[in-house]
C-alpha cells in the first residue's frame, strides 16, 4: 500500500518555505447549484424517461458542482498566481535581486501578477510581451502598465534576444535581474501554492459535508498538479481532469508535471510524486489557439454569470467551463461524485475581448 502522509507533516514542510504575504486565504468554497440547474436544463433527455419525470431525469445526471473561488485571494484582480507568487517573491529577495525580468504573452495572467508582486515588494519589473503587437494595451497589460511595469513587445522569436539586451543593460547599471522564465524555481512556486491549497480544501469539504471521492476541475497547469499531488500523499480519492487551453502535446506536459512535481515531492518530503496518468487530461477544448475562444467558451461565460454571478474569462477559465458543460453533456462525467471547480481568477482579460462577447450575447 503506498506510503501516506498526514496534514501535519505537509503543513510543516509549507511553513519551512520562504514566503512573502500576497493573497487573502483562505478562499471559499461555494455552491453552486443554479449553475447546475442551468447545466441540466441543456443535458440531452433519457429517452427512457416518462414525460413527466423528465426534470428530474435530467438533474440526475448532472453532478453537484462547488466552486474554489481563488478568483478572490485579492492582489490585482486576484487569481491561482497570487499563491504561486508568494512563494517565487521571497525566493528573488532572499537572493538580492533588485529587478524581475519576465517573458509571457499579451493575455497573460502570470505577466498582471507579477508586476502586482513587484509592485508590493518594491522591485523593478520588465516585461516582454509577446504577439498582438497591434492590441491597445488593455486587460491584463494595462494593468501591468498601471502597476509601473517597464514593458517591451516584440514578437515571440525575439523574445530571447530582447531578454539578453535587457540584461546586458541592467548588469551595466550595477543591478541584480532574476529572469523568471529561466530560473527552475518558478516551475516549482506554483505546486508548492497548491499543495498547501490541498490542506484548505481537505477541510472545507468535510465541513460541506462531501465524504469520498471528489473531482477537481481546472486547467492544465502547476495547480491542479499541486491538489492531485497532495491527495496522492494524503491517500485521498481525489480525482483530477486538467483541461489544455492551449493547442500542444499531451505527452509534454505530462513529461513536465511529473518531472516538477518529483522536486516538489523531494523539497516537501513526500514518499509520493506524480506519474503519467495521474491527472485526466482533456485535449478537445483548446479552440484553434491559445486565447482564442470559441462559442462553447463564450456560452460557459454567459452560463456562469447569470446563474452565479461567476465572471470567467475568455482564455482560461472559460475553456474549462466550457470543457465541464460539455463533458457532462455527453455523459462523461460521473454524477455521483461532487465536482470542485478551480477559479483561477482572469478577470481583467474579460476587458480585452468586450466585442466579441457582447456580439456572442447578441447572436453574432
Amino acid at each position: 500500500m503506498p506510503e501516506t502522509v498526514t496534514r501535519n507533516h505537509i503543513a510543516q514542510a509549507i511553513a519551512g518555505l520562504s514566503r512573502f504575504k500576497l493573497s487573502h486565504l483562505d478562499t471559499p468554497l461555494e455552491d453552486a447549484p443554479r449553475l447546475r440547474k442551468a447545466i441540466a436544463a441543456t443535458v440531452p433527455a433519457d429517452s427512457g424517461a416518462p414525460p413527466h419525470a423528465e426534470t428530474t431525469s435530467r438533474a440526475a445526471r448532472v453532478p453537484r458542482i462547488l466552486v474554489k473561488r481563488d478568483d478572490t485571494t485579492g492582489l490585482a484582480f486576484g487569481g491561482n498566481k497570487g499563491r504561486h507568487f508568494e512563494f517565487a517573491t521571497a525566493h528573488i529577495l532572499e537572493r538580492g535581486h533588485d529587478t524581475v525580468i519576465n517573458v509571457n504573452d499579451y493575455h497573460s495572467n502570470q505577466a498582471r501578477f507579477i508586476a502586482a508582486a513587484c509592485a508590493r515588494a518594491g522591485l523593478k519589473y520588465i516585461l516582454v510581451s509577446t504577439g498582438k503587437l497591434d492590441e491597445p494595451l488593455t486587460g491584463n497589460l494595462l494593468l501591468c502598465k498601471l502597476m509601473g511595469a517597464e514593458i517591451h513587445r516584440v514578437p515571440p522569436e525575439y523574445a530571447d534576444q530582447m531578454v539578453d539586451r535587457v540584461v546586458a543593460g541592467l548588469e551595466a547599471e550595477g543591478r541584480r535581474p532574476f529572469v523568471l522564465p529561466r530560473e527552475e524555481f518558478a516551475d516549482l512556486m506554483g505546486m508548492f501554492g497548491f499543495v498547501e491549497t490541498g490542506l484548505e480544501l481537505e477541510r472545507q469539504l468535510q465541513e460541506t459535508g462531501v465524504i469520498g471521492p471528489v473531482r477537481f476541475w481546472g486547467l492544465t497547469g502547476r495547480s491542479i498538479a499541486g491538489l492531485k499531488l497532495y491527495a496522492k500523499n494524503r491517500g485521498l480519492d481525489w480525482r483530477a481532469t486538467a483541461v489544455m487551453y492551449s493547442p500542444g502535446p499531451l505527452e509534454r506536459f505530462e513529461e513536465i508535471t511529473v518531472t516538477r512535481s518529483r522536486a516538489v515531492a523531494e523539497r516537501l518530503n513526500l514518499p509520493q510524486a506524480l506519474e503519467p496518468g495521474d491527472l485526466d487530461v482533456l485535449t478537445g477544448y483548446t479552440g484553434p489557439a491559445y486565447g482564442v475562444p470559441f462559442d462553447g467558451v463564450f456560452e460557459a461565460m454567459h452560463m456562469a454569470a447569470k446563474t452565479e454571478s461567476l465572471i470567467l474569462d475568455p482564455n482560461y477559465t472559460g475553456k474549462s467551463m466550457a470543457a465541464l458543460i460539455a463533458e457532462t453533456r455527453e455523459g462523461r462525467v460521473d454524477p455521483a461524485v461532487p465536482v470542485v471547480f478551480i477559479h483561477s481568477g482572469g478577470t481583467p482579460q474579460v476587458f480585452a475581448f468586450a466585442k466579441e462577447i457582447y456580439a456572442w450575447s447578441s447572436g453574432g
